[in-house]
């Protein structure tokens, strides 16, 4: 899919670029570049073109997303996500949610997008889990795999890279709780945004922080914005670019470092004064591990865990507390920080 490039007009993110190769060979300058947008923006570019030869991957991502959600509605809500699995442990990792079952688009509206979850567990073969699919799916496992594995292994280079330079205890890293070779929540997300007149939406879709660790997102059309200053409440464009990869980090990564390590706001909304266009795009979403206890981990720089004020809970209780907002008709009081990883902010 060709990549289409931002207008001139609006303002763009000034992301840092990490080189994958750089990360793997030790390299002082991309180990630096790294820690600082994990600390300021929370988002980077990852150029991981020395890693795997991309273009072909993503090209067969788009023919999957595009030949799934063509499929008939009522073939599709077979797999609805909401009763697709009945463990809690392992909810909203598998299957299609439809238009319009979230939050989003306009103040006290909804969403714009459906989604189709495929869990990595059932394509890496990590667990028995009930991973029933479209045949649609299985033609393209082949690719998936690939996917995961590309993923795998760049997540590696950034939980060590990361580990080092905070000197976090041995065997007990960020690597150490996203291990690859054992069953996590991790989940390959389809997204098709639908084409939508500003009249109808506004094109605003819910701002929110990741609820996991990295978010890796493949996209070739713009759409993303991410919010750099805060006091200002500045959003800015991220422009797709060829061979690379956006990460930011999720609301796991800052837990488990006591906010030394930053997720950012961010949101998915036109073009200013242009209509939303039919747009898919594809992210790997990785979290920790189920038993992982969501606090800091053991480095000299992180600031203290506060003693009070704050609930010491798993990484499985907290995907299940942030699912639980997203699918809510209601929004009560003490849950923005849930939502959006952030306090007081109206969505």
């Amino acid at each position: 899919m060709d990549f289409v490039p931002l207008p001139d007009s609006v303002p763009v993110a000034e992301l840092q670029t990490v080189e994958s190769c750089g990360l793997r060979d030790g390299d002082q300058g991309e180990v630096v570049k790294l820690l600082a947008a994990c600390r300021t923006d929370g988002f980077f570019y990852l150029d991981i073109r020395g890693m795997v030869e991309l273009a072909p991957m993503v090209d067969d991502m788009y023919r999957l997303e595009r030949k799934l959600f063509d499929l008939p509605v009522d073939e599709k809500m077979k797999y609805d996500i909401d009763i697709n699995t009945n463990d809690l442990s392992r909810m909203k990792l598998n299957g299609y949610k439809p238009l319009g079952r979230n939050f989003g688009g306009i103040q006290g509206g909804r969403d714009g997008f459906e989604t189709y979850a495929i869990p990595n567990n059932g394509v890496a073969g990590l667990q028995d889990v009930d991973f029933r699919r479209p045949a649609v799916v299985d033609e393209y496992m082949p690719t998936l795999r690939q996917l995961s594995g590309a993923v795998a292994e760049a997540a590696r280079l950034i939980y060590t890279s990361l580990s080092r330079t905070l000197r976090l205890s041995p065997g007990r890293g960020f690597e150490d709780m996203h291990r690859a070779s054992e069953p996590k929540p991790d989940l390959i997300r389809l997204l098709k945004y639908h084409a939508q007149p500003v009249e109808e939406r506004g094109a605003l879709n819910t701002p929110h922080t990741d609820l996991g660790s990295l978010t890796f997102l493949f996209a070739s059309q713009p759409g993303l914005q991410v919010l750099q200053d805060n006091k200002n409440d500045e959003w800015r464009w991220v422009q797709p670019r060829p061979g690379h990869v956006v990460v930011n980090l999720g609301d796991g990564m800052a837990v488990l470092s006591n906010g030394y390590l930053c997720s950012c706001l961010h949101r998915v909304a036109p073009l200013p004064g242009r209509a939303m266009p039919e747009r898919y795009s594809f992210a790997y979403l990785m979290r920790a591990e189920d038993a992982t206890v969501m606090t800091g981990l053991d480095s000299t720089l992180f600031p203290p865990y506060p003693a009070e004020g704050r609930e010491l809970y798993t990484s499985g209780e907290w995907i299940q507390r942030k699912f639980g907002m997203l699918r809510g008709n209601d929004k009560k009081p003490g849950q923005d920080a849930v939502l959006t990883g952030r306090t007081g902010l109206v969505v």
